[in-house]
């Protein structure tokens, strides 16, 4: 009986692709050239210690969009990384590798990697429609060896056409002015917030927003993204007025100085009503920046790979699912939690 091929993808230390000392969005060992595919990929404090003394040869693959929005945690990696862009590939020892756009976040990317005489394809997070404004949708190459997110990779995730949650988020809006009611929409910052703010301002809707909502949209300006201008909020709505608020700030002291006000958790998760009502919501908008079960399906196929190797979020179940329909898929690390302030 013939040998099996090793598979492209395992985890030790994050995400490791086969032939290679690449380590795709962990810390990885301290000989490891570490990929890092978006500017939330990483635990609180990782980025930190991939740039502390003890961090031995290790280098760091992104892009200067991803370094823009760590802000001072991406200036002390600059050092270690390598400058990187979208479109070109280029050679690295034995390897050949490119970057793709994922259309995630400012600066978020894939890595296509040539090793071994295979193509194998690190995808990581990925959006298959226009997030906001300027930033495009993810690329898709052939690959032997794909690896996704799978956060979304149940078929309860299937998520509504963009123009169709954007209305919804209008008519949430517009009914709760109608009612005097002070309209909240509880959107993560790295999430669908940019989105969340340009739908409203297209239909004449003034915003305001918390601090760290209206940080976040400075900082993708930075990294050269068209993101629309926000008011902070200082304690008070004016009745023409929508409220941007993370959802880990919830239980915020600051909205109890609001009339009346009605919630509306905007993310892909928001199709589960037991996220809804976890987030002490009125309303789910199933907007996000990531794909949903169906895109993610769909990109699967466009790449033609045969081996799929999936993490985070349903990793277990989609795998179960996409070896049902003749793929060699298989989970790489343990399963999570919902990540609810994500997407």
């Amino acid at each position: 009986m013939p040998r099996r091929r090793k598979r492209a993808f395992s985890y030790h230390a994050g995400v490791t692709l086969d032939g290679t000392q690449l380590t795709c969005d962990a810390a990885g060992f301290a000989t490891d050239l570490v990929f890092l595919s978006h500017a939330k990929a990483l635990a609180p404090g990782s980025s930190f210690s991939l740039s502390s003394r003890r961090a031995g040869r290790r280098q760091l693959l992104a892009t200067e969009g991803t370094l823009v929005l760590l802000g001072a945690a991406g200036e002390r990696l600059r050092a270690r990384t390598l400058p990187a862009g979208f479109g070109r590939a280029f050679n690295l020892g034995g390897l050949r590798l490119a970057l793709l756009p994922a259309g995630y976040l400012p600066g978020a990317a894939s890595l296509l990697c040539e090793a071994g005489g295979r193509r194998l394809l690190y995808a990581g997070t990925i959006c298959r429609e226009r997030a906001f404004a300027n930033l495009g949708a993810a690329e898709v190459r052939s690959a032997d060896a794909v690896c996704l997110d799978a956060t979304f990779g149940d078929p309860r995730f299937v998520l509504p056409p963009r123009e169709e949650a954007e209305g919804s988020l209008r008519r949430f809006v517009e009914a709760a002015m109608a009612a005097r009611r002070a309209p909240v929409l509880l959107v993560s910052p790295f999430g669908p917030a940019p989105a969340t703010v340009e739908a409203l301002q297209a239909a004449g809707i003034a915003v305001r927003a918390h601090g760290t909502i209206v940080a976040a949209l400075a900082r993708f300006g930075q990294a050269g993204a068209s993101v629309p201008t926000l008011r902070r909020f200082a304690g008070k709505l004016d009745s023409n007025e929508a409220l941007i608020w993370p959802p880990e700030a919830r239980e915020a002291p600051a909205l109890g100085a609001l009339d009346s006000p009605s919630f509306a958790f905007v993310s892909g998760f928001s199709v589960e009503r037991t996220a809804v009502d976890c987030m002490r919501a009125d309303q789910g908008i199933a907007l996000s920046n990531q794909a949903g079960f169906d895109d993610l399906v769909a990109y699967l196929e466009a790449t033609g790979a045969h081996e799929v190797a999936l993490h985070r979020g349903f990793a277990e179940t989609f795998a179960a699912i996409l070896h049902a329909r003749g793929y060699d898929a298989y989970a790489i690390d343990p399963p999570r939690q919902m990540e609810l302030f994500r997407g």
